[in-house]
């Protein structure tokens, strides 16, 4: 097995585990909900939080990166046109996503500690759950959109792999972009931050389609006939 198609599988079970990672917190209290409800909440779901923290740093600081650093690799090799600037920002978008993701789950998982839960005001509460929807409906899906776009620009413009995927790279782009408009009108369960749910679901397929070229090349294999 080449050191690509490891990447390749990195790809996989980041998307799995990414996945897996978010569930137990996917019921998470909305925006302004009140600090009483917000603390009922964590005490419920210690367990799941602390799963999301350690399975979440997990794929994003290890899965993500190592997957992103052997498709920049990929990328660097079929990339004529720009000197290198779009995997830069392929993987430059990744090295974002991961430690602003990390530092959103930091917030659950101080807060649903007996200690800080117990002792934390009502105020300081409510700022960090709010904290929590605004990383995740708004900072994360730029970083992200950072990774899918540089990646697609090249795959679009060499067809190193099939141009599918770089069409479905930049309509997740869309989708972030669009999505994370609902901060100037306030509503982040609104219908804008809907298509952001929508730019996940796309960067989950994209992700393991990407992933599974990569596991299909050999060491040897020119990389616009072995991927594409």
């Amino acid at each position: 097995m080449s050191w690509r198609q490891v990447t390749g599988w990195s790809g996989v079970l980041f998307a799995v585990v990414f996945v897996a990672a978010s569930a137990p917190v996917a019921d998470g209290p909305a925006p302004g909900s009140p600090a009483a409800e917000v603390r009922t909440w964590l005490e419920a779901n210690t367990g799941g939080i602390a799963w999301t923290t350690w399975s979440g740093a997990f794929s994003l600081a290890i899965l993500l990166l190592l997957f992103a650093s052997g498709l920049r690799s990929f990328l660097d090799s079929v990339e004529t046109t720009s000197e290198g600037v779009w995997s830069r920002l392929s993987f430059s978008g990744a090295v974002i996503m991961a430690s602003l993701g990390m530092s959103k789950a930091m917030f659950w998982a101080v807060l649903s500690l007996d200690e800080v839960r117990n002792a934390a005001s009502d105020q300081t509460v409510h700022t960090l759950a709010a904290f929590d929807a605004v990383a995740v409906s708004t900072l994360v899906p730029w970083g992200t959109a950072a990774f899918l776009l540089g990646a697609s620009v090249v795959i679009l413009q060499t067809g190193a792999m099939p141009r599918w995927l770089g069409w479905l790279g930049m309509a997740a782009v869309a989708m972030f972009m669009i999505g994370t408009l609902w901060i100037f009108s306030g509503e982040p369960e609104g219908t804008l931050a809907i298509l952001t749910l929508v730019g996940y679901l796309g960067f989950i397929i994209w992700t393991l389609a990407v992933a599974g070229r990569l596991i299909r090349s050999s060491r040897t294999s020119q990389p616009a006939a072995a991927l594409s």
